[in-house]
């Protein structure tokens, strides 16, 4: 790291927006060029190199331990980038497993627009909260992608038995989904 963004770095962890900016300036078209050539999308190009920026700000505490800041800036590039392709294979696997038209437009107000993360979330306690088995035999059909032989293989359960458990998962994510639409 060379003297100046060492200065940059010190002065961005005292607070110095400035110094974020400056930073900003130097790096963010690296940013969106990387992101860009990874998720093939200007909007989520934009918005990861946004978020990465947003995230040096919150993080400016840390800054101290960065010994280069080009390989932070790539490792946090790298980790929005998964993160978000790991929320867009989860919502992928969660169409296909309801089989509801989510891509539908909706006519609703903007403040009562339930945001992807907070949808996710409730998916994630809704299926958390389901009986153990039924648990598992989901997350092994949806998360390991594991087919019904495959899970009544390795629970030592019939298929059948497996069929009942992902139909009752499917149908307690469908409650979910029909109780949402209510406050929509």
């Amino acid at each position: 790291m060379n003297c100046e963004e060492h200065i940059l770095l010190r002065k961005l962890q005292n607070g110095d927006s400035e110094a974020l900016d400056i930073l900003y300036l130097r790096y963010a078209s690296k940013v969106r060029d990387f992101a860009l050539r990874l998720l093939k999308d200007q909007t989520d190009a934009e918005d990861i190199t946004h978020d990465v920026f947003l995230r040096i700000w919150e993080c400016r505490g840390r800054l101290g331990e960065v010994c280069s800041f080009k390989g932070y800036l790539f490792r946090m590039t790298r980790n929005a980038i998964f993160n978000l392709m790991k929320r867009r294979q989860i919502r992928y696997k969660f169409r296909k497993t309801t089989e509801l038209d989510v891509d539908r437009p909706a006519e609703v107000e903007s403040d009562a627009v339930v945001s992807t993360d907070e949808l996710l979330g409730m998916i994630e306690l809704t299926v958390r909260n389901m009986p153990e088995q039924r648990r598992r035999v989901f997350y092994m059909s949806r998360y390991e992608n594991m087919s019904y032989e495959e899970i009544a293989k390795t629970l030592n359960i019939s298929s059948k038995t497996v069929q009942y458990h992902i139909s009752n998962a499917l149908a307690e994510l469908r409650k979910l989904l029909t109780s949402m639409l209510f406050f929509v």
